[in-house]
């Protein structure tokens, strides 16, 4: 099995870069795709680049720190994997650390998700430099509330 690791640096506050990770609207404002909550710990997330949308259930958390999700349902291919965000801090902002684990995905399928994953974070540090804050929606709870 293995493991895709990647790592950025943000310069933004940290409760930036969680509410980008734990509500609905963040995670769509970086997420190629729809997401939706998938009853009351679990976000349920499609995009073009999957075979069948993913059910992503919390796992662990601890605000501002980690964050962790194991894919429950969905695409064969990211079924029982778990996805850890780390965040710590940086000189400027948080460094955010990624690790999905556990594919069994063959070397150039895996090189592929890798790539889809660096783009995703790309796109996250940028949603977070934008100053402006995510719309209120009180349909827009994060999955643990």
């Amino acid at each position: 099995m293995a493991t895709l690791l990647h790592q950025i640096t943000i310069d933004a506050p940290a409760s930036r870069i969680w509410e980008m990770l734990t509500t609905r609207l963040g995670l769509q404002a970086w997420w190629d795709g729809t997401v939706s909550i998938a009853g009351g710990d679990c976000w349920r997330l499609s995009s073009d680049d999957l075979d069948s949308p993913v059910t992503l259930k919390v796992v662990e958390e601890e605000p501002d720190k980690t964050l962790e999700w194991l894919c429950v349902l969905g695409d064969p291919d990211w079924e029982n994997t778990l996805v850890l965000w780390t965040l710590g801090k940086a000189e400027r902002g948080f460094t955010i650390r990624l690790e999905h684990r556990d594919w069994r995905l063959n070397e150039a399928d895996l090189a592929a998700e890798n790539t889809r994953w660096g783009e995703r974070l790309m796109k996250l540090r940028l949603q977070c430099h934008h100053n402006d804050d995510l719309p209120v929606n009180d349909d827009d709870l994060s999955v643990w509330t």
